[in-house]
């Protein structure tokens, strides 16, 4: 019924009522974060954000923002292969943030390339439980100023990410959903060698948060994964260590060495 019922008006009619009572947020507090960061740097007002839910997403407080006189303050796009989603953020977004319908792969990337042409990326968010490192590996070269990045906490603080592959499904993966993504090792080995600093993660630890070297101030306290890591207890009870337990015989890549390849990583580190 539900699946039937997204399909018809009433959705629609739904989502369009709802706007005026509910406003989009963030899974945690990385809303609050990105505020802070806005506030401390000078970051520009446009956001590209990958993977996101209609009602649900990092920069959700953002799409919503208005200035003096209700001036929009954000340009947003969004992105996202769920069709729904899109459909939810074409009804409840003002024409500022623009949503597409789109599978991502290395190739698709390219028309991001544009973006770059027309003006400055404020915020690059990826969000996809997939081929998160090969994107951001693939886009930083467009120099957001602030880089939101999902990590998959299971991986402890080896510096892996899965393999890419063009068609990845985390729930096809494994069965309980955790072969996914990248570790915060290997995020922040990335983002360091292309300039960036590690200045902030989500309350929830799965959102990592990097500024670009050039608009910090001496200030600004830099921070390392062994200093934040958290090891997370599921809604079943285990524990990240244990989880990885379940994982670890499955393909992973050392973005360290990107050649080396490993299906038995044995001992995690924490």
């Amino acid at each position: 019924m539900k699946k039937f019922l997204k399909k018809t008006i009433i959705a629609n009619i739904y989502h369009y009522l709802k706007k005026f009572v509910v406003k989009p947020k963030s899974q945690s507090d990385e809303s609050k974060i990105i505020k802070r960061i806005i506030d401390k740097f000078n970051i520009h007002n446009t956001f590209i954000e990958f993977g996101f839910s209609g009602w649900e997403f990092n920069c959700a407080d953002l799409a919503n923002e208005t200035g003096n006189e209700g001036r929009i303050k954000w340009e947003g796009l969004l992105i996202d292969a769920d069709s729904y989603n899109i459909k939810i953020a074409n009804i409840i977004f003002h024409k500022n943030i623009v949503s597409k319908h789109m599978w991502l792969t290395l190739d698709t990337l390219e028309i991001f390339r544009n973006f770059k042409r027309e003006k400055k990326i404020g915020i690059l968010s990826l969000d996809i439980d997939g081929n998160e490192y090969w994107f951001l590996e693939k886009l930083i070269d467009l120099r957001p100023d602030m880089i939101v990045c999902e990590f998959n906490i299971a991986f402890g603080l080896l510096p892996i990410s899965i393999p890419y592959h063009p068609n990845f499904d985390y729930t096809k993966e494994h069965e309980k959903w955790l072969y996914h993504g990248t570790s915060i090792t290997a995020l922040n080995y990335l983002c360091v060698k292309n300039g960036y600093s590690f200045v902030d993660v989500s309350s929830n630890g799965v959102n990592a948060f990097f500024v670009r070297n050039d608009l910090l101030t001496p200030e600004t306290k830099k921070l390392i994964p062994e200093e934040i890591f958290k090891i997370k207890t599921y809604p079943d009870g285990s524990t990240s260590a244990q989880n990885f337990e379940l994982i670890k015989h499955l393909p992973y890549v050392d973005v360290t060495n990107p050649k080396s390849s490993s299906k038995s990583l044995g001992k995690i580190f924490f």
